[in-house]
């Protein structure tokens, strides 16, 4: 028996019913495309710590949730902040991140899916600085050493030394006058 595509009815509308709405489209399917212009997700954590909009960057352990959802923090370094008098106080909470251009703010148990923690946290005042590379989660490695995930919006791994990435943050050096 030669098989013969034209010789089943069933199997061809099947095929074409399937693959039309590909075959016709200017767009291919979710998982073959590439992502949008304004949905691009940044790299990870090495491009997070250049970016001059940081202003804070502290490590912290959450140490829990009020109602609100917003994660009570103890601070157990602070890295870099922008402070204009050189004195800086950690804020106690997080309340999680702010929507652009909106009042709404998703909670940070929401962003972080209710794990406590210690993390690298990228601070605005009480918010976290973006939606996107805001958190990285800081765990103790094989030998002791703390290391930090470097992978995408505080995915995990891969994990390097908290002692490399230290290195790496860039400090904020105050305006000068120019006479």
């Amino acid at each position: 028996m030669k098989f013969r595509l034209f010789s089943h009815p069933l199997l061809t509308a099947f095929l074409l019913c399937a693959f039309s709405p590909i075959a016709s489209s200017d767009e291919l399917p979710l998982g073959l495309r590439k992502k949008a212009g304004g949905d691009e997700h940044p790299p990870g954590l090495m491009q997070a710590i250049a970016d001059p909009a940081v202003a804070t960057i502290v490590g912290a352990t959450i140490v829990g949730f009020n109602k609100e959802g917003h994660g009570e923090i103890k601070v157990n370094a602070v890295y870099k902040h922008d402070s204009a008098k050189g004195k800086f106080v950690p804020p106690k909470s997080v309340r999680g991140y702010g929507y652009t251009g909106s009042d709404k703010i998703a909670p940070l148990r929401v962003v972080i899916s209710g794990h406590e923690g210690k993390y690298l946290l990228f601070l605005n005042g009480d918010l976290l600085h973006s939606t996107y590379n805001n958190r990285f989660p800081i765990r103790e490695g094989k030998n002791g050493e703390l290391e930090v995930g470097i992978g995408f919006n505080g995915a995990g791994g891969p994990w390097k030394p908290l002692k490399e990435i230290i290195e790496k943050i860039p400090l904020h050096k105050p305006a000068t006058k120019n006479p």
